[in-house]
């Protein structure tokens, strides 16, 4: 069988902050595969490097040591040119949606598309009418078509996360990064939020990482499981293989590597 293509790769990734007193390091030694069309959570305490890995594979941070790569390109030793054609093939889904609350839903999701085009964009009818036309069919995927022309910050916090989806989708992305997209909503909402990441993924092949902290949630929409501790791997394994020891231990004090960084067999 043909081994699954690498579309994420990370080899002993470290990154350090310098602190009031001594340096601070947000990840140690981090080394895993993600083939293409997995979808990964990142599990751990508060402060366990989860965010920055995400920033990291964005191109937001570079790495102090190891090399870490996005579709074939380290984006940390890349041109400014190289960054932003990879940038395009990468969404990015925010905790605090980070939509334009006074846009409507629609130019919202249009935004997803400037990546492509040339020059800047101020109000709905400065995109063309196809560009209309492909964001409102991603709203309809996140079943939001009806209120393409509202305001966004009318919308409840579920709802403004499905814009945030669709626009990510405008893109064209091979990738999705998540940094908590669920964090600040009911579960019902996260719930809805998370079926969605989890049924585009399959559908179009999509890596997907996501950071989160409800363990439920990532054991029963994700394929696997990165744990982090102090910015190390602690966990890596299929969600279906996770057991209540392991989530134990993900969350305790700093913890030595239970499970072998690397894509699961």
């Amino acid at each position: 069988m043909k081994k699954e293509e690498s579309v994420v790769r990370l080899t002993e990734v470290g990154k350090a902050f310098e602190g009031d007193v001594r340096e601070v390091r947000a990840l140690d030694g981090v080394s895993f595969d993600v083939p293409e069309g997995q979808f990964v959570a990142l599990l751990g305490p508060s402060g366990s490097g989860k965010s920055t890995l995400l920033q990291l594979l964005n191109g937001l941070q570079k790495p102090t040591s190891g090399v870490a790569t996005v579709l074939g390109v380290d984006p940390n030793r890349s041109g400014k040119a190289e960054l932003r054609a990879l940038r395009r093939q990468v969404g990015f889904i925010f905790q605090d949606f980070g939509l334009v609350g006074m846009r409507s839903v629609l130019e919202n999701v249009c935004t997803g598309a400037l990546g492509r085009l040339r020059g800047p964009r101020s109000g709905l009818f400065m995109y063309s009418r196809k560009l209309r036309e492909q964001a409102l069919a991603q709203l309809d995927r996140v079943g939001l078509a009806d209120q393409a022309f509202q305001r966004t910050d009318t919308l409840s916090g579920g709802q403004q996360q499905r814009v945030g989806i669709a626009r990510a989708l405008m893109q064209r992305p091979r990738i999705l990064l998540a940094d908590e997209p669920v964090s600040s909503l009911d579960p019902l909402s996260s719930q809805q939020v998370m079926e969605l990441l989890a049924d585009i993924g399959r559908t179009e092949s999509l890596t997907t990482i996501c950071t989160l902290h409800q363990v439920d949630i990532a054991l029963t929409w994700a394929d696997r499981v990165i744990g982090l501790n102090t910015g190390r791997v602690v966990l890596d394994s299929p969600t279906a293989d996770v057991r209540d020891t392991d989530i134990a231990c993900l969350y305790q004090g700093p913890q030595e590597p239970a499970v072998l960084a690397g894509t699961p067999s």
